[in-house]
């Protein structure tokens, strides 16, 4: 089934780029959008993003082929839980939360008490920047990142792969995966990373004095792992509530190895410390975005481009001809927490500041950490 209709609930980053990227791959869509400012829906019509905006949740709803609800996570359960119910037989319904035990549990229920015979089929595409709203918006923002789908047992094959065909031509990489995994392997590679951020940042604010000495010298590797502790409080507030059990466990499992690495410094046993520094050393080595470079100091500029052929020689080329020196160039499939798609590292911060300064000027949007 090919979706002609589609609404987006909620036109803020994820939902407008949504629009943005399905109206650029299938312009012959018909596209309505639900959001209760009405400044994002005139935009969108006046970007010619959207075909159709209103306020009216239900009226927005009316023939839809696919909605897709990209609200906060908080709010998808108790959405679900009122609009499946009215919506009509075969019309496919999902989510963009970063949480899905929880919400795929509220469709189960809707579905076993045969309230619905809607299709639910949670989503949570890797994707987004550090800015909101439709004014932020990208249509290229799912371009080459991960799209998590997870199934109920009663998901028709049709379903999934209607949805499948649409994300992967917005250029998006579908995968499929249960919830409880999916809710464990992003609340140790994304959820936890937030809460431990939080922790030493607070930690170190607490060991401040008068002097400001600890805020003065807290730079490179201190900035570094703390950057994320940057988001925003009251999003991640809610995904850390709705993904609590799998959090908590994690922060059970780490407080275990800062306790182990407590007693092996009491102990004086460095050959265990070695090992496991070295043990860290080696898995982070073989993690795929940054394995070659784990050893070295490089700049990192991020780069906001679209998956286009010759994009990233245009990029070369570019700094090549003023003569900056790239050592590296890296592509990230999963980037929640990254401001652009593409890395570029350099051996030293002149040859950065150059860089973002010729590319500035040549019309790509550039950021650094």
């Amino acid at each position: 089934m090919t979706f002609e209709k589609i609404c987006i609930v909620g036109l803020g980053l994820i939902g407008g780029s949504l629009a943005k990227a399905i109206k650029r791959s299938r312009p012959q869509s018909f596209i309505t959008s639900v959001d209760s400012n009405q400044k994002s829906l005139d935009d969108a019509l006046s970007d010619q993003v959207i075909d159709k905006g209103t306020t009216d949740l239900y009226e927005g709803l009316q023939g839809a082929d696919v909605i897709f609800v990209c609200t906060p996570v908080h709010v998808v359960s108790p959405l679900l839980r009122d609009i499946m119910p009215i919506l009509g037989k075969d019309t496919v319904i999902t989510d963009v939360g970063s949480t899905k035990q929880e919400i795929m549990k509220a469709a189960q229920e809707i579905k076993a008490s045969n309230q619905s015979q809607a299709i639910f089929i949670g989503g949570h595409p890797m994707a987004g920047t550090q800015h909101s709203g439709y004014q932020a918006s990208l249509p290229h923002l799912f371009e080459n990142a991960y799209y998590i789908l997870t199934l109920l047992e009663s998901t028709p094959s049709w379903a999934v792969e209607s949805l499948k065909s649409l994300l992967l031509s917005i250029g998006a990489l579908p995968m499929v995966m249960e919830a409880k995994n999916h809710d464990r392997i992003i609340g140790a590679v994304s959820h936890l990373p937030h809460v431990v951020a939080a922790a030493l940042v607070n930690a170190v604010a607490e060991m401040e004095d008068n002097s400001d000495l600890f805020m003065k010298l807290a730079a490179g590797g201190f900035r570094d792992i703390t950057r994320i502790a940057s988001s925003n409080p009251d999003m991640w507030k809610n995904i850390c509530m709705d993904n609590k059990e799998e959090l908590v466990a994690h922060i059970i499992h780490i407080n275990k190895h800062l306790d182990t690495f407590a007693q092996m410094l009491l102990k004086n046993e460095g050959s265990k410390i070695q090992d496991y520094f070295s043990c860290a050393k080696t898995y982070r080595e073989n993690l795929p975005v940054k394995q070659a470079l784990s050893l070295l100091s490089y700049y990192d500029l991020y780069v906001d481009v679209e998956d286009r052929p010759g994009v990233i020689g245009s990029v070369a080329t570019i700094l090549g001809k003023h003569s900056v020196n790239i050592k590296n160039l890296r592509i990230i499939n999963s980037r929640e927490d990254e401001p652009g798609s593409l890395i570029i590292s350099f051996s030293d911060s002149s040859s950065l500041d150059k860089a973002q300064k010729v590319l500035k000027e040549n019309g790509y949007n550039t950021f650094t950490q």
